[in-house]
């Protein structure tokens, strides 16, 4: 019973389907400047090998609607990547 009202609220909020997939998974480069958000999955693998791996704790440091890249920073590291790359990782 409270699984079905859990998936209901679910699927109010990001309008997608709960169960099969991902629920309110959205691209990086989405989000703007000081929101924190956990990898959900990353397709790219130099920004794997940066330490942007599934269940990563990010926190988005700069994200200008014009520039062609953002600032990201996960653990003590920080990193410029390029909004192409930011599109592959899937966030929420």
């Amino acid at each position: 019973m409270f699984r079905r009202l859990f998936q209901k609220q679910q699927q109010q909020r990001c309008g997608r389907r709960v169960g099969q997939g991902i629920c309110c998974a959205h691209p990086l480069s989405d989000f703007a400047q000081g929101a924190d958000v956990v990898v959900i999955s990353n397709s790219d693998k130099k920004t794997l090998e940066m330490g942007l791996f599934s269940g990563a704790l990010v926190h988005v440091m700069k994200n200008r609607p014009g520039d062609t890249s953002m600032v990201v920073a996960t653990g003590e590291s920080r990193y410029i990547i390029s909004r192409e790359a930011a599109g592959k990782i899937q966030v929420r």
